[in-house]
C-alpha cells in the first residue's frame, strides 16, 4: 500500500471512528412536557404556610394588606393584618364552610373564605383559586385556558372569571414558585352578588407578591 492510499484509509478510519464515538443528543424536553411534569411534582404541596401583601383595587377603592395563609389539606386558616384598614382579621376556611373573626369581635359564617370576607369588608379575593394559582396551576375542576412559558411554567391563565399574570417565579428552599401575581376579574363574570352591590366597579384586581414560604415544620423557605 503506497502513502498516499494508506493516508487515505488512516482518514477513513478516524472518521468513523469520531462519528460512532459522538453522543446522541435526546430531543429536549417540551413546553407541554415540562408543563405536565410541574402539574405532577406541585399538586401534592398542598400543606404550607405562606405570607405575602395584597394590593386590592375594586374601580376607584384600593387597600393593602400582609397575608399570611396556614393551610393542611382542605383546611385552611388565613390572617390578614391592617387589612383593608381595619386591623386584624382570621378567617377559618374548611369543606363545612367559612368563619370570620375581625378584631375579636363577633364570627361571620358563610360558605367559603371569599365570601365571609366580602360581607365583612366588600373586598373580593378569590381564595379557594388562589391555593392553587399561588402553586402556579389552575383549578382542576374549572374550565381554563393557560399559556405556557418556555419553561413550562405558567405564565397566563383564565378561570373563574379571572385573568391572572404569572409575573415572576423565584426558588424557595429548591421549589420553584411564582413570586409576583396580577390577577384582573372579568367584572360581569363575578359572583352575581358582587356585579348587583358593586356596579360602579369597572375593575376588580388583586397583586400579590410572596414575601416567605413555609413547609409544614414551621421552616422558611424565603426567596432567591
Amino acid at each position: 500500500m503506497n502513502g498516499k492510499r494508506w493516508f487515505s484509509v488512516c482518514l477513513l478510519v478516524s472518521a468513523c471512528a469520531q462519528v460512532s464515538s459522538a453522543p446522541v443528543d435526546p430531543d429536549p424536553p417540551t413546553e407541554n412536557t415540562l408543563w405536565q411534569q410541574r402539574q405532577l411534582f406541585l399538586s401534592g404541596y398542598d400543606t404550607w404556610n405562606r405570607g405575602a401583601r395584597l394590593a386590592v383595587k375594586a374601580g376607584r377603592r384600593h387597600e393593602t394588606a400582609t397575608i399570611y395563609w396556614r393551610r393542611r389539606g382542605l383546611t385552611s386558616r388565613i390572617d390578614l393584618f391592617g387589612a383593608f384598614g381595619v386591623g386584624r382579621v382570621q378567617i377559618s376556611d374548611d369543606p363545612q364552610g367559612a368563619v370570620l373573626v375581625k378584631d375579636n369581635a363577633d364570627s361571620i359564617k358563610g360558605q367559603s373564605a371569599d365570601e365571609v370576607l366580602y360581607r365583612t369588608l366588600g373586598w373580593h379575593v378569590p381564595f379557594k383559586q388562589m391555593g392553587y394559582w399561588l402553586r402556579g396551576l389552575p383549578e382542576p375542576e374549572l374550565p381554563v385556558t393557560i399559556k405556557l412559558d418556555k419553561n413550562g411554567r405558567l405564565e397566563k391563565l383564565i378561570q373563574s372569571g379571572w385573568q391572572v399574570t404569572f409575573l415572576q417565579y423565584r426558588i424557595y428552599a429548591g421549589l420553584e414558585l411564582p413570586r409576583k401575581l396580577y390577577l384582573v376579574a372579568n367584572p360581569d363574570m363575578l359572583p352575581a352578588r358582587i356585579q348587583l352591590e358593586d356596579d360602579q366597579a369597572k375593575s376588580f384586581s388583586v397583586k400579590i407578591v410572596i414575601s416567605q414560604w413555609h413547609d409544614s415544620d414551621d421552616k422558611p423557605r424565603h426567596s432567591r
